[in-house]
């Protein structure tokens, strides 16, 4: 089944403006009132839009006594005022304030996408580009089911969960994962293989494994699970060198960009101007004085039958990764690059990280890319580059910075674009 859904940017909707209600009123359908509502907090300086979510496990369909709400083949949850009583329990059970009720009438009423038409109104009307349609099928097909038990030990707001849960639930349960000493231990919480590692030879002990399976004639994945540090720094060399022998494993790396779970020390990958407890803010030093390391690029200029970027931002696209990939390591080595922001470490909002990520591909601080045997292409492209100021002004890891500093890696990460983007002309053939 698809999820068929509006896809909402808060960021973009004026306080002022209400086309999008104007329009869902005269949007030719039955009953004649706006099934979208505005949310403003002036104190917060914030504005949006809220309207029925399309929820995949919809609590409404679940309570209404009637039948009167139902979820249609393209995901869509409908509701049915012809057989509405007028209970008024799917109004209780929705949690984000989707069903509207109808006073004249005594009944319920939700949006319905605008059923009668190919693109709802309320998209159509938007000035802003506020509204899109967005079609989420891809996630829902690939649902393995839950692949880890309750309890795990994340901190509040780490997106490391949901990249662990993501990537299991697609990748099904033929994986022997690997880990090693880090904040993602999830040895007694996983219901997989699990086989725990030093920080130096993960990729190696996953070679072993992986070859013993070729040798038995297994296809069961060898699923590497490991942090910035063990990845870019301490266990680099094995990882090379798997890289370069192409072992069949797919390893994933989950960058926080910093050693968080010994205490917040830099990594290879911290980036230019960062604080962490190794490179303090004093009258000599004012953050890390090198530029990150590129590691994604490093992998995939191995050779690699597969290395990719990847954020929870653009699930989709994470997705479609995780299936090329799986699909890769099955002829040899797969590479994923996951940002991960790390509310401890970066001093940053715990409601904040999914939006992090986000600004963090529109500014180009982390593009989003693919390489299948070092062939570069980009599965996103910003058309407007955002200036890196509103990425860092989410972090207190940055808020040091002055205009020279911020000057110097806003300068880094175009370098960096750059290089990726001269890496995909070299495939276009209208270049070559």
């Amino acid at each position: 089944m698809t999820h068929r859904t509006l896809l909402i940017d808060k960021r973009k909707c004026p306080a002022d403006c209400k086309v999008c209600m104007d329009a869902c009123v005269n949007r030719g359908a039955f009953p004649k009132q706006a099934m979208i509502e505005r949310i403003s907090l002036p104190e917060r300086d914030f504005s949006t839009v809220s309207t029925c979510n399309q929820c995949s496990a919809g609590d409404c369909i679940d309570v209404c006594p009637t039948g009167a709400i139902v979820r249609k083949d393209d995901g869509v949850v409908t509701l049915d005022v012809a057989k509405c009583i007028g209970c008024g329990l799917c109004n209780m059970s929705c949690p984000y304030g989707g069903i509207m009720s109808v006073p004249t009438m005594h009944k319920s009423t939700k949006c319905d996408m605008c059923a009668h038409k190919d693109t709802p109104a309320c998209v159509e009307a938007c000035p802003q580009n506020t509204l899109s349609v967005k079609d989420t099928g891809k996630i829902f097909e690939q649902y393995n089911g839950d692949p880890y038990s309750p309890g795990l030990q994340f901190c509040a707001g780490c997106v490391m969960e949901l990249v662990a849960r993501v990537l299991l639930e697609t990748l099904g349960d033929d994986v022997v994962l690997f880990g090693t000493p880090s904040c993602c231990v999830l040895s007694d919480k996983v219901k997989v293989p699990y086989y725990g590692t030093l920080m130096t030879n993960i990729a190696s002990t996953a070679s072993g494994v992986s070859r013993y399976f070729k040798k038995t004639g297994r296809e069961t994945l060898c699923l590497a699970l490991a942090g910035d540090g063990a990845t870019a720094d301490i266990g680099f060399g094995a990882v090379s060198a798997a890289a370069e022998r192409n072992e069949r494993m797919l390893y994933v790396c989950y960058d926080n960009e910093a050693y968080m779970n010994t205490g917040i020390q830099r990594s290879g990958t911290t980036p230019f101007g960062s604080w962490t407890n190794t490179t303090q803010i004093g009258s000599v030093d004012h953050g890390k004085s090198r530029a990150a390391k590129d590691v994604p690029v490093l992998i995939a200029e191995h050779g690699v039958p597969y290395a990719a970027t990847a954020t929870l931002a653009y699930m989709e696209d994470f997705i479609e990764k995780i299936q090329k990939a799986k699909e890769a390591a099955k002829h040899g080595f797969a590479y994923l690059h996951v940002f991960t922001p790390c509310p401890t470490g970066w001093k940053m909002p715990t409601n904040k990280a999914i939006e992090i990520t986000r600004v963090a591909v529109e500014t180009n601080y982390f593009p989003l890319w693919e390489a299948q045997n070092g062939d570069f292409r980009f599965t996103h492209q910003v058309q407007e580059r955002a200036p890196i100021d509103t990425f860092i002004k989410y972090m207190k890891r940055f808020s040091h910075m002055d205009k020279e500093q911020v000057e110097i890696l806003q300068g880094l990460v175009d370098r960096r674009y750059s290089k990726v983007s001269r890496l995909t002309l070299n495939n276009d053939p209208e270049t070559l």
